[in-house]
């Protein structure tokens, strides 16, 4: 069945024949080609069943530590005006630093939030709030034994 093309240009009408899945073909494939990406829907090669790391080489341990100091971070900075008691919490952190050389990843993050973890427990006998930044810390740094255990579900160690 023919379709046609009617356009009036210039007050004179034109009238043209097309043929649909050549117009339809000419106008999708440059837009399908643009999304496709080729190291992603053609690297089938390498395939594993454990999940796609998207964390461009990062190990568990790494991303797991690097997400404890980051909510750790955040938490700090959304409720250090509302608890004068977090701003001891923010200089003991900034102060803490990891002296473990020659060890490889798998031993060094697990060894540095437990340090972490360490130093910060003194100051939370000073505060509830730091008490409760504490122990949702622990739900993280249990995952370290445990990749399937939940660790603790908020964006931010402190509950409002």
């Amino acid at each position: 069945m023919p379709v046609f093309f009617e356009a009036k240009i210039k007050g004179i009408r034109h009238k043209q024949r097309i043929n649909p899945y050549y117009q339809l073909k000419q106008n999708l494939l440059p837009a399908m080609r643009d999304d496709f990406d080729y190291d992603d829907d053609l690297a089938y090669n390498d395939y594993d069943d454990e999940e796609e790391d998207d964390d461009f080489g990062m190990t568990f341990e790494e991303d797991l530590y690097l997400m404890i100091r980051e909510k750790l971070r955040d938490t700090i900075q959304e409720y250090k005006s509302q608890y004068p008691t977090l701003k001891k919490l923010e200089s003991s952190v900034n102060s803490f630093k990891v002296n473990a050389k020659n060890t490889d990843d798998s031993k060094f993050y697990p060894l540095a939030a437990k340090l972490l973890s360490e130093h910060i427990k003194p100051l939370t006998e000073e505060s509830e709030e730091i008490q409760e930044i504490y122990d949702n810390m622990q739900a993280d740094i249990a995952r370290f034994k445990n990749q399937r255990a939940h660790g603790y579900e908020g964006e931010l160690y402190l509950t409002a």
